[in-house]
């Protein structure tokens, strides 16, 4: 089933500007990509096409007929990026006596026992059911909003084994470029025009490209370096012209002041025939003809100019302060025990400029060996030296690190909102954190809330950063301006991730956990 969008227009009543304004785009068979940085309207884009949410005017169709009349809820199906809720249908496709659907149960290891105690299972394992669910509808189209958010490369390589037999319209927000790479052939990269190039609009706008997401982002600052490129060229072009018309218009002026006959005796009638001849020859116009010629050519150059729509250079990276101070980190060889759990350790040094990848399945003992890091500083009394970026972030903390950021002196507030910047965040959201003079929270987003902590650690000397998986909850603009900024660091890490492009982007060495049987784990170096 193929998708057409036709000059849409959609706003939300609390805004006062207009997201999507004639908007236009087709999605066919097969899976999309949809990507772009927060608030460029992605997840708004899935409830539209899902009908959960209405347009303000303009089309959706779908084979050539209105969305309206020709989708039903079950053939299209949404699954948002929260699993909190137990999808409506599980309990009876689950229990149906169709093995077609059945199938994708027992395909994506959901029990009976996980679904009497749905409230406790971990995020993959709601994602995993959440999945099933949405696959025994066989749906024609297929929503799903970041899928693969704290999944482990094993749940994520079987959802994508179920995903991949899908022959649907399939279409996915996500910013992990291995699995989008892997199923997606088409991606939609969304954009706030007026923060993309110069003199746009202020609504979203979109590019698609015929490839997997990393390919596309590829393209897509090859595209922004070139048309950056070709307008300096251009404006170089028009300033050398305007130079040289200038010289001609000068020239001009003294053809026209040697053709004056203010300046001589009246009773000169040689002079005055000299000036004359010329004058009839036309030979002092040759200059001002070349002006005017000039003129036209600069003319086609500013409008060759202005048609293209020059791409906004933002800066990235930034540094920590004062890492030349920074003493190794010594972990002992030991055995870590969590209830009948044991994980053991072998002997590790962290020096400044090491960068660990943390992997290992989920439950294998990641977080346990982190908590044995932070207490080995903590009770050296080198807690202020670390930075702990968990993988969910407690009100409490919330509220704190907001605080710390309030405190700031003038000129602080400003360092930590250029290093804002150059992680992705926009002007409008550093404009209102700036104008909160109290310690009132602006309800930041998850992925902004990460990257003010990490804005505030930088301005500090650090031995070590600690990051649990910082990517989930960012976009692919955010995830990208992270990766250049970490790579740029010369402070110890230690990365917790599944994302694999981000850790070979960012880390130097790996430790892998393994967990070896029920009771028992061990953490291997490489």
């Amino acid at each position: 089933m193929s998708i057409l969008i036709s000059n849409l227009y959609f706003s939300y009543a609390s805004s006062n500007s207009t997201l999507f304004e004639d908007f236009s785009l087709q999605l066919n068979e097969g899976w999309t990509c949809i990507a772009g940085s927060n608030g460029c309207g992605k997840s708004t884009l899935l409830k539209l096409i899902a009908g959960i949410i209405k347009p303000d005017n303009g089309k959706l169709s779908s084979n050539g007929k209105a969305y309206s009349e020709n989708t039903s809820t079950t053939e299209c199906v949404y699954c948002p990026q929260e699993t909190a809720e137990i999808p409506e249908n599980l309990y009876t496709a689950f229990w149906s006596d169709d093995n077609e659907v059945r199938r994708f149960f027992s395909r994506l290891n959901v029990t009976e026992e996980m679904l009497e105690r749905y409230d406790t299972l971990s995020g993959g394992e709601k994602k995993r059911i959440q999945i099933a669910c949405a696959l025994a509808e066989q749906p024609s189209v297929l929503l799903l909003d970041e899928p693969t958010n704290h999944l482990d490369a094993a749940t994520t390589k079987m959802i994508f084994a179920a995903l991949s037999d899908f022959r649907g319209t399939g279409i996915m927000v996500s910013h992990d470029r291995t699995f989008a790479d892997s199923l997606c052939t088409r991606t939609v990269y969304l954009y706030n025009e007026s923060q993309a190039f110069a003199g746009g609009r202020d609504c979203i706008a979109c590019d698609t490209y015929p490839c997997g997401l990393t390919k596309a982002l590829e393209l897509r600052q090859n595209s922004q370096n070139q048309s950056r490129n070709d307008w300096e060229k251009l404006n170089s072009k028009a300033a050398g012209e305007k130079q040289r018309s200038e010289k001609l218009e000068a020239e001009n002026q003294r053809a026209k002041s040697r053709l004056s006959k203010k300046v001589i005796n009246p009773n000169d009638h040689d002079a005055q025939a000299k000036i004359d001849v010329a004058r009839i020859s036309g030979k002092d116009r040759s200059t001002g003809d070349a002006k005017a010629r000039l003129e036209t050519q600069i003319r086609q150059t500013e409008a060759e100019r202005d048609s293209i729509k020059k791409s906004l250079r933002r800066k990235e990276g930034f540094s920590v302060e004062k890492t030349d101070f920074a003493k190794p980190i010594v972990i002992q060889e030991t055995q870590i025990k969590a209830g009948d759990y044991t994980l053991s350790v072998p002997h590790i040094e962290i020096k400044r400029g090491t960068k660990l990848a943390l992997t290992g399945q989920n439950g294998a003992g990641k977080t346990l060996f982190v908590r044995h890091v932070i207490s080995l500083l903590e009770n050296s009394g080198r807690q202020n030296e670390l930075l702990y970026l968990p993988q969910e972030i407690s009100e409490q903390s919330r509220s704190q690190i907001l605080a710390d950021f309030y405190k700031l002196e003038e000129a602080e507030r400003g360092e930590v909102l250029s290093t804002l910047f150059r992680l992705g965040s926009e002007p409008e959201r550093l404009n209102q954190l700036r104008s909160v003079s109290s310690a009132s929270d602006p309800q930041l987003s998850p992925g902004e809330l990460r990257k003010l902590m990490i804005a505030l650690a930088v301005q500090k000397p650090l031995s070590l950063l600690i990051l649990d998986e910082p990517t989930n909850h960012m976009d692919i603009t955010s995830v990208l301006a992270l990766e250049t900024a970490l790579a740029s660091l010369d402070c110890a890490m230690l990365v917790v991730s599944h994302d694999r492009l981000f850790l070979d982007k960012i880390t130097n060495s790996s430790l892998v956990v393994e967990r070896n049987d029920e009771q028992k784990g061990e953490i291997k170096k490489i």
